[in-house]
């Protein structure tokens, strides 16, 4: 399940006493060290948190660019904004407030500071979105707790330094500053759409995933997986998605996040702003000998790994991470080419267009957003195989659409994708699918479609005829492509 984030800011700590009096002068923040070298984009606001006893962050924020003076929270969380002050005439003085907003004189640049109740928000609105506690983790992207002014310039940069407090770890999706711990950058447009933070008592591990790697942050209260495990449990979903993108992960950094959930289905939930993150929230049934069973890490990681479509074509990306879920786990043999299709023939069904159907793009149900989309891969994938004698497949689109490097944080338009599949096979496969299906309800004949690959039901489970038209291809979508 892939959601967008919450409004995103930025962030500075004050370090000193909690509360200072007015008649202090603000004192200037640290210099800002440049991520990389070479890097032009001048950092214009800058950014520090402190977490304190209590679950209480205390932020302060240069801006030193023409802002609109114009402090905002989302309603949500603006009850738990305290005390905002700005620094005018080397005192500071309360910033006048207007519903969820702050004023402040920002035309020509400005300094506020104030406290955010990180874990009443964490306990009080329990949503992974937003704010979330596991434990003493703290789990809530920066654009919860980040206050910002309104600004015409997006593309400078922004610089984030966190304090997460004695005995405690800090992890962002963020891109960190070389030689800086705790120290992140980011392009102020990605603060609208933010991607996951924690601060606590976290194991933190670097899991590889091929030649890259995937950041893990576990918040252990209430687990039934030691460290060991978990990280065990996640490498074998990463290495799933890096094998089946030819040995890496299309994203740079991942941050997968794993937290104690309740009931009896694993949760996850991914964001892209300022770097792909996932949160997973393990079931009750998930222990050291039913990890292998679980396909939701792998799902959230795919959605990582690829372009953010939008709103509008959400059946696309969650269709295109539910059909491809089954076969790279299938390929490093976590799961059975006969499960992959007994799903198949279950799940495909549900995603067949129903009366007063209006096409994909403009039927927002469950069913035909994750079976209906990944009904259209499928589709997708037979189509050009046969095309083309099995020479390219939907393999080729995702590993020319990974090879750009795009991950969640970037948004594509559809029709970027559209023309990618096109020179990537040499087809137009996928853009006459687009035509019949997504703004009409099109027709499936499934029954027919399956029998051609060879699938038969028998009992719970599937029995193959590898005399059928089409079995060859069948046996290629999950066997593991030649190098």
């Amino acid at each position: 399940m892939k959601l967008g984030s919450v409004l995103a800011g930025s962030l500075v700590i004050l370090f000193g006493c909690s509360k200072a009096p007015h008649s202090v002068a603000p004192k200037s923040l640290p210099t800002p060290v440049p991520a990389s070298a070479g890097k032009d984009d001048a950092l214009i606001w800058h950014y520090q948190a402190r977490l304190e006893p209590g679950g209480e962050l205390a932020i302060e924020g240069r801006f030193d660019a023409e802002n609109d003076g114009v402090f905002s929270a989302y309603d949500e969380v603006e009850r738990f904004v305290r005390r905002v002050e700005v620094a005018e005439d080397n005192h500071w003085r309360p910033a006048t407030k207007h519903d969820a907003s702050w004023l402040a004189p920002c035309s020509s640049g400005c300094q506020i500071r104030y406290r955010f109740a990180l874990r009443e928000a964490c306990e009080t609105l329990a949503e992974a979105d937003t704010a979330i506690a596991s434990g003493e983790v703290l789990i809530s992207p920066p654009s919860t707790w980040l206050l910002r002014p309104g600004a015409q310039q997006k593309k400078a940069d922004f610089e984030l330094a966190v304090e997460p407090g004695p005995s405690a770890r800090f992890v962002s999706a963020f891109e960190p500053v070389l030689g800086r711990a705790n120290q992140y950058r980011a392009a102020i447009g990605v603060l609208d759409d933010a991607s996951f933070a924690a601060f606590g008592p976290l194991h933190v591990a670097e899991i590889p995933a091929g030649d890259t790697s995937v950041q893990l942050g576990i918040a252990a209260a209430g687990l039934k997986l030691s460290p060991a495990q978990a990280e065990a449990w996640i490498s074998a979903s990463a290495g799933a998605v890096a094998s089946y993108y030819g040995g890496h992960l299309p994203a740079r950094r991942t941050l997968v996040l794993l937290m104690q959930g309740s009931g009896e289905s694993t949760r996850g939930i991914t964001l892209g702003g300022g770097g792909p993150g996932v949160l997973v929230r393990a079931s009750d049934l998930v222990d050291s000998t039913t990890t292998r069973q679980d396909w939701v890490v792998t799902h959230e990681l795919l959605h990582a790994n690829f372009p953010d479509l939008g709103r509008a074509h959400s059946w696309l990306s969650e269709g295109l991470a539910t059909y491809l879920e089954p076969i790279a786990r299938a390929r490093v043999g976590l799961v059975n080419e006969a499960r992959v299709w007994r799903d198949m023939v279950d799940g495909m069904p549900q995603g067949l267009p129903q009366a007063g159907d209006r096409g994909l793009e403009n039927t927002r149900t469950w069913g035909r957003t994750y079976w209906g989309g990944a009904l259209f891969c499928l589709l997708a994938d037979v189509e050009l195989r046969e095309k083309t004698g099995n020479r390219y497949s939907l393999d080729d689109v995702l590993l020319a659409i990974g090879k750009t490097g795009a991950s969640d944080q970037d948004y594509w338009p559809i029709e970027r994708v559209l023309e990618m599949a096109e020179r990537a096979t040499g087809t137009q496969v996928l853009r006459e699918l687009f035509e019949r299906l997504a703004e009409k309800p099109g027709t499936v004949d499934l029954a027919q479609l399956f029998a051609r690959l060879g699938v038969r039901v028998e009992g719970d489970s599937v029995a193959f005829d590898e005399r059928a038209p089409l079995a060859k291809l069948r046996r290629a979508i999950t066997a593991q492509r030649p190098d």
